[in-house]
């Protein structure tokens, strides 16, 4: 429902999200150099670059074997230290149901924003919170079915119950809508 406000939208092509990878990895390449050439750490807000949110749906982390791993070219915009800009100027944000270990590895760093919802086990709540804190009475797995939308967020240090919003199709629809209309898009079909 948000494709018309975004700049760019990849399906199920790894082919298309490795070229998108390589894309905003230039970006920041590029914006290394500008900060070298001007002797700043940091682009400001009066710098005029653009700010990048790359929302990941539904991330892949197990390609066929065949398949070149998008994870891969996932690693140059996530880790970098000292990313140029006050909170970075691009935004990778990996979602997927259930991560594992496996995928907290591919892409280099840990699960940004990990928020465990209602799981049946400990274990599977300790995969996104951190090994130890279901012993410790943080664990998705005592979640009341019927309580949509709460879940333990695990940001910094011990976890945190929150509750996130619940917006139906009509909402989104308005929401992506006005998105796309303040990004000058054309919503019709």
């Amino acid at each position: 429902m948000w494709r018309a406000c975004a700049d760019n939208f990849i399906g199920p092509s790894i082919k298309d999200a490795i070229q998108a990878f390589e894309h905003f990895q230039g970006i920041m390449n590029d914006r290394y150099k500008k900060l070298l050439a001007t002797g700043r750490r940091k682009i400001a807000r009066d710098s005029g670059d653009d700010v990048y949110l790359i929302p990941i749906d539904e991330y892949a982390y197990s390609p066929p074997p065949s398949a070149p791993a998008p994870a891969g070219d996932l690693r140059g915009p996530v880790p970098r230290p000292g990313s140029p800009g006050p909170r970075r100027r691009c935004h990778p944000r990996p979602g997927h149901q259930r991560p594992s270990t496996r995928s907290s590895i591919l892409h280099a760093g840990p699960v940004l924003l990990p928020v465990a919802f209602r799981c049946t086990t400990d274990s599977s709540s300790d995969v996104v919170l951190g090994q130890g804190w279901a012993a410790e009475g943080y664990t998705a797995a005592d979640i009341d079915p019927l309580a949509r939308g709460v879940g333990w967020l695990a940001e910094a240090g011990v976890p945190r119950r929150i509750k996130a919003a619940y917006l139906d199709d009509d909402t989104i629809k308005y929401l992506a809508a006005y998105a796309a209309r303040l990004r000058g898009k054309d919503t019709a079909p």
